[in-house]
């Protein structure tokens, strides 16, 4: 985050000072290493502000997780826990099934995740297609947060799978030449010829990772 009231270029005392006095080697060698040393300063301010916004923190980030009650799970990337924060911090919307499909599609390269509430049996249907790890960790998470109480999730993950299957067959023809009374003669085949077949399924694959 950039914090624009504060020095953002790198610290040269020589700049404020008569420009004679660079010429001393000695004089300008303290300088130098003064200046180095504001400058480690500044840099170590500018990143303990960061860890005051939400946005920009880094390893105070840890310490607005334990604030709004979430674990911290270092396998997450900053952003993702950045925005778990502020989805805690924020107004409480209605969890409905609109929120929900929102939610979960965040995790969703393609937003194709749809929710199918039921009522009936307290339950709600997540239709999803295979996530990795890491995403489908970050969804159930959130899912766990934000839905009510007293219903149950039930994860659909699908993938469309693409198989091929091929079938080749060769057969020869064969002259036969019938002789009366009794006798038969088999000639030697005059050509051959290939058969082949192809076939291409598709299939829907769903996975049942988890439910009540």
């Amino acid at each position: 985050m950039k914090h624009e009231w504060m020095r953002q270029a790198a610290i040269n005392i020589l700049r404020y000072l008569p420009e004679f006095l660079a010429k001393d080697k000695t004089f300008k060698a303290t300088n130098d290493a003064d200046s180095r040393e504001h400058n480690t300063i500044r840099i170590d301010l500018q990143e303990l502000l960061d860890q005051f916004f939400i946005i920009s923190a880094t390893y105070g980030l840890s310490d607005w997780e334990d604030l709004v009650g979430i674990e911290t799970d270092p396998t997450l990337d900053l952003d993702a826990r950045r925005q778990a924060v502020m989805a805690k911090l924020q107004n409480p919307e209605s969890v409905t099934v609109a929120f929900l499909e929102k939610l979960i599609n965040q995790y969703i390269a393609d937003k194709s995740g749809t929710v199918t509430d039921h009522p009936e049996t307290y339950s709600a249907d997540f239709d999803i297609p295979l996530l990795d790890k890491k995403n489908l960790a970050g969804l159930t998470r959130d899912v766990r947060v934000h839905i009510p109480a007293h219903i149950g999730p039930v994860y659909k993950a699908h993938t469309i799978a693409s198989t091929e299957n091929r079938i080749a067959m060769i057969k020869s023809t064969v002259k036969t030449v019938d002789v009366y009374p009794a006798a038969v003669e088999q000639i030697k085949p005059e050509s051959t010829y290939y058969v082949a077949l192809a076939i291409t399924t598709t299939e829907k694959l769903i996975l049942q990772i988890g439910g009540i």
